[in-house]
């Protein structure tokens, strides 16, 4: 199959799941783009170099019943947390993941980061995102807009570009797997088929 095609099965499952899945979830881009700004702007270090992520939180047992408010890097960010509380498997990690204007991530893989292991699933959510900024996976470009979900196959190769004149900015949000991690991934994979 080639990268980024999808081919139709009866049932669908993970081991068929395509290279990207946007996934059933849109958020309010302006509430987000808000919120992270809250949170850039009350980093000590303002300025990086190439690429920079920030951790937000980690190793969140039970999301849903969570106090977000407790989380330092959240303070002041109630539609982030919001968002955060709807997961309903526990979050390894999440991230902000700052690239600056004109730097690149070059080809890479990241091998544990496959549906089909069934341990630890990213899912992408761009927040500051143009046109100019692009991620490729497999060479070819995922067209993911700001407060879309999305589930990328992170196992196989990717890079990310940003030819903007601006800062482009994704939350990764890491999850363990779980039954309803594997059914948002075969609900989002149902509307593509």
């Amino acid at each position: 199959m080639m990268a980024g095609t999808i081919e139709v099965y009866d049932n669908p499952s993970i081991e068929h799941l395509p290279d990207r899945v946007k996934l059933n979830r849109n958020y309010d881009v302006q509430r987000l783009k808000n919120d992270v700004t809250t949170i850039t702007s009350s980093l000590r270090q303002q300025s990086y170099i190439y690429y920079m992520p920030v951790m937000l939180a980690k190793d969140v047992r039970d999301p849903v019943n969570h106090n977000w408010l407790a989380e330092h890097m959240l303070e002041g960010c109630p539609y982030l947390q919001s968002i955060l509380s709807e997961f309903k498997a526990p979050i390894v990690s999440v991230r902000l993941m700052r690239l600056e204007p004109g730097a690149e991530l070059k080809e890479h893989t990241d091998p544990t980061l496959d549906a089909v292991h069934k341990e630890v699933v990213r899912l992408t959510l761009p927040i500051f995102s143009f046109e100019e900024a692009l991620f490729l996976l497999n060479g070819t470009r995922v067209d993911m807009q700001p407060g879309e979900l999305w589930y990328l196959k992170l196992s196989e190769k990717h890079s990310v570009h940003n030819n903007s004149t601006v800062e482009r900015i994704n939350m990764s949000i890491d999850l363990e797997w779980n039954s309803w991690v594997e059914e948002l991934l075969i609900s989002g994979f149902d509307t593509l088929t």
